[in-house]
């Protein structure tokens, strides 16, 4: 996979495909013509870059926007987006700068619901993911991040294999065709796994890891 960053292209040129890209991704009924979905409470969601800032050289990909998310048309709006905004502090990204140095995908891009007589949403299926596919890869060409983030299990597991959990690989790096993969749990207060304070402190050398990654480029 080439980066944009990387071919030469002009600075403009990455800002005008995702912004283009956003705009199908937000037009995009795949999921709910196969009758996956219902379209009064699950639509797709994508957030254009800050007019005056360039395009994020972080790519955050988790599972699915969740229903405040929905409504709210911003990714990570609720308590979950606050603690990930403390963790990328730690990596030296302060939270006034997050918008405009990370961008914010996902495995799908609808709400998915919630999951029949439990807290969380439904994971989204296989077909589902099969179906939104194509926009996520199309992120990676339009952006060329440097760092991706891999948000709780799914995201992980799209891109790193079927890792048998999250202890297994947080705190563990991946790199790619030049791009740095760093797997994190989801920061949902729905997760026991950062009750531990253990899992706390792995998550924040997986924030160290970002740091000098980011300090270096």
């Amino acid at each position: 996979m080439t980066s944009t960053r990387e071919s030469g292209a002009q600075p403009e040129r990455p800002r005008r495909d995702l912004i283009a890209l956003n705009a199908h991704i937000r037009a995009c009924r795949r999921c709910h013509l196969a009758g996956y979905l219902d379209e009064r409470e699950s639509v797709p969601i994508a957030r254009d870059p800050e007019p005056d800032a360039p395009v994020p050289e972080i790519l955050l990909i988790g599972q699915a926007p969740g229903l405040r998310a929905t409504n709210e048309a911003r990714p990570f709006a609720g308590a979950a987006g606050e603690k990930l905004r403390d963790w990328l502090e730690l990596a030296g990204v302060p939270r006034e700068d997050f918008w405009r140095r990370v961008h914010c995908g996902a495995v799908t891009r609808c709400y998915p619901g919630r999951l029949p007589g439990a807290r969380g949403d439904r994971v989204p299926s296989p077909a589902e993911q099969l179906l939104c596919r194509p926009w996520l890869d199309g992120v990676f060409s339009a952006i060329g991040p440097r760092v991706v983030l891999l948000v709780g299990l799914l995201a992980i597991r799209t891109y790193l294999g079927p890792v048998r959990s999250l202890t297994a690989v947080v705190g563990t790096t991946v790199e790619r065709d030049g791009i740095l993969y760093i797997p994190l749990p989801h920061p949902s207060g729905v997760s026991r796994w950062l009750n531990d304070p253990i899992n706390v402190g792995t998550v924040g050398r997986a924030m160290a890891t970002l740091r000098g990654r980011l300090q270096s480029s």
